[in-house]
């Protein structure tokens, strides 16, 4: 593709770095003698003023600390040339898997190098797409992002969240279709809800998250607050919108609504935090065209012992996704009159491949399983029929599945370590895939390889890893390369494009993959093997992963590094602090350290399911073991670590980087830098606008040149 063909031709030919930066003299950092007492034990709280992050103090340090990154960086050879590098190797076409209401396809496209995408809209098969929302044109740096977007059934309307400056909180907006011109409607008080509409298309359903939450505005770490399920009608304001479902007795469930695909139930699942498991209940509209909306709320299970993801209903019987005497998941065909088990149909069984999602396409059923941590798809009649597996082109991860059942047809993405994500047309008649919008071929990445190999774990289990390296690589143990693993939550950690991981490979490293426990890869039980007071279980695992590398010799500690963002970012810095001696470098992006007091931040109490509860004197006792804060220890020697942190993450808040950045620069002995890289006005994820992601990606690999002596 033109974009990595000139990648190529202007590749960054290190040679031998004639000097490298001087250690930093870092910002004075005051240490208090606070301590917590929590569940009987006092735990040290030295940096607790920096949880004032809103506060001049606060403001000063982070200024000086990126003042102090900005001068090391500053003296790294030739990172104007890695700058340059990571923006070609970013600026390439992108786009989302189209969504279908009405006559109406909507889809994302980002031509390249733009801050955010722009929404699209094909008012009929015949015409030409027209853009109907610009996010680049509602701020001229791109803080202003769009999070999420529902068409009306109709597609008249489109309703969609927009996000300022990185905040989790969202506004959500209606716009008329035809004229592109915004409604009225304005919705406040949101965090990652979706928004179902009803088929009349005259209002959506949408999550509200409690006033209790009042002062944020003078504590940004404040927890979050319970939550609603409300109707908003299209053209009234949010005060007038109408309360479906809530459990004050239970501030702790999260709640998420949906709509049936033939618009006749409101289907609301609740979990307590981040918890896999979740109670299931639903309303029956009666009319789709005239929904009911005061209809009674039905519960259909009470009991949260398993995953229960509603997929489709055909009349009274719902296909549901299920892990209730499945670990690995099934589908099951439950009708709502009789909803006991007795009485449920197995559509899918269970297998040794993970069913993580499914999709009804009219009168058959998408199944996405995760095979040795990547994807794979096959197709179900109704009766439980296979109508076998959809050829995929390669090893990689599917994402995006949208359906369009009037013409037989599914969307989905798909990409993998080499590939960029490519969108997919699926015609069910004629069982064939068709690329929307195929890149030329990548010349330039046909130079790499992935290979997926098993190694083994402290306990002898068999733990999967993706290495990627350039084809004529040799194993003499001198190649700088990067370790990351997973982020937990029973999630699989499948092959994943990143333009800077590209750059990275193009600099000479290897990048690696652990698929550690903790995430969804093989079901409920490899989830579950590191919850709790368990997750020493993924470090055991990372590290494992680390001195596999080390005895194959792909690499050796003074030239490995340990990566991750949020929840793996955890993961990493918990290594690190476990087995300082085994890498030569760290990248921690959003990590989150402090698993003493995680609970108190924002949404952090939604992780008690995961991590345990700070709380209870058993469970403390497991995260101190392992909490990187708590375990920094005055006068070891670190690897070389920069801590990267949007100054507006309200989910891994910064805090937990202010802090371990304090620590680990108190402690260190060695000659090795700590730094701390603080991103004003962004948070995390996707609404990051990308030249922020282009200036972060491209400091964190000339520290990575840095720190491990990278000589090509």
């Amino acid at each position: 593709m033109r974009w990595m063909l000139a990648l190529l031709g202007a590749a960054v030919p290190f040679v031998a770095i004639a000097q490298r930066p001087q250690p930093p003299t870092y910002p004075a950092t005051a240490r208090g003698g606070e301590v917590d007492e929590i569940a009987g034990v006092r735990v040290p709280d030295p940096y607790h003023w920096l949880e004032s992050i809103s506060s001049p103090p606060v403001a000063a340090w982070v200024s000086a600390q990126n003042a102090t990154t900005e001068s090391f960086l500053a003296h790294v050879p030739r990172r104007a040339e890695i700058r340059d590098l990571v923006g070609r190797v970013w600026n390439y076409p992108k786009f989302s898997a189209p969504f279908v209401a009405g006559d109406r396809l909507f889809f994302f496209e980002n031509t390249g190098l733009a801050n955010q995408p722009v929404l699209y809209v094909r008012d009929k098969p015949e015409l030409v797409p027209r853009v109907l929302l610009d996010p680049n044109a509602f701020s001229q740096d791109g803080l202003i992002a769009i999070v999420d977007q529902a068409a009306s059934p109709d597609g008249r309307y489109l309703a969609y969240a927009v996000s300022t400056e990185g905040s989790a909180w969202r506004d959500v907006r209606v716009r008329d279709v035809k004229s592109s011109q915004d409604l009225s409607d304005e919705l406040h008080g949101i965090k990652d809800s979706p928004l179902a509409w009803t088929f009349d298309s005259r209002g959506f359903f949408y999550v509200h998250t409690d006033a209790a939450r009042k002062d944020a505005a003078g504590n940004p770490l404040a927890p979050d607050g319970r939550q609603q399920v409300m109707y908003h009608r299209v053209g009234q304001v949010q005060t007038r919108d109408q309360l479906i479902f809530e459990e004050p007795q239970h501030p702790d469930w999260r709640l998420h609504a949906e709509v049936s695909n033939d618009g006749q139930y409101l289907v609301i699942t609740a979990r307590v935090g981040a918890s896999p498991q979740n109670r299931l209940y639903f309303v029956d509209l009666d009319n789709p065209g005239r929904p009911h909306l005061t209809a009674p709320l039905v519960t259909l299970f009470s009991d949260p012992d398993a995953a229960y993801d509603f997929v489709a209903s055909d009349g009274p019987f719902f296909f549901i996704r299920t892990t209730h005497g499945a670990p690995r998941g099934k589908l099951v065909v439950i009708d709502i009159n009789t909803p006991d088990e007795s009485h449920w149909t197995t559509l899918v069984r269970e297998t040794y491949d993970p069913l993580v999602a499914a999709i009804r396409v009219d009168d058959r059923i998408v199944v996405h399983r995760i095979h040795d941590a990547h994807s794979s798809l096959e197709v179900y009649a109704f009766d439980g029929t296979t109508h076998g597996p959809i050829a995929l082109p390669g090893v990689g991860t599917v994402s995006q599945l949208s359906a369009d059942p009037a013409n037989r047809r599914f969307y989905y993405a798909f990409s993998s370590f080499l590939q960029p994500p490519t969108v997919y047309s699926y015609d069910l008649e004629n069982r064939t895939a068709t690329a929307q919008h195929a890149l030329p071929p990548d010349s330039a990445l046909s130079r790499f390889e992935t290979t997926q190999l098993f190694y083994t774990s402290k306990d002898g289990t068999r733990v999967p890893m993706f290495i990627t390296t350039a084809r004529d690589v040799k194993l003499d143990g001198n190649r700088p390369t990067l370790l990351v693993g997973g982020g937990g939550f029973g999630q699989a950690r499948t092959p994943a494009f990143s333009p800077q991981v590209i750059a990275w490979l193009e600099l000479g490293g290897i990048y690696a993959v652990a698929n550690v426990r903790g995430g969804g890869e093989y079901g409920r039980a490899w989830h579950e093997a590191a919850t709790g007071t368990r997750y020493q279980t993924a470090i055991n695992d990372i590290i494992a992963a680390a001195q596999f590398l080390v005895d194959q010799r792909y690499t050796r500690a003074a030239e490995l590094a340990i990566g991750g963002q949020g929840s793996a970012g955890l993961l990493a810095a918990a290594a690190m602090t476990e087995r300082p001696d085994l890498f030569g470098a760290a990248l921690l992006d959003a990590p989150i350290t402090d698993m003493a007091r995680f609970d108190r931040f924002t949404g952090g109490a939604a992780w008690i399911s995961e991590y345990g509860s700070p709380a209870r004197a058993s469970d403390l006792n497991a995260l101190l073991a392992y909490s990187p804060l708590e375990n920094v220890k005055l006068g070891d020697s670190y690897p070389a670590t920069m801590l990267t942190v949007g100054a507006r993450d309200e989910i891994a808040t910064p805090v937990h980087s202010y802090e371990l950045a304090a620590a680990l620069q108190n402690a260190q002995r060695g000659p090795s830098p700590i730094l701390l890289r603080v991103d004003y006005g962004v948070g995390s994820g996707p609404a990051t606008p990308i030249g922020r992601a282009v200036a972060k990606a491209a400091d964190q690999l000339a520290f990575l040149v840095s720190a491990l002596h990278v000589t090509r």
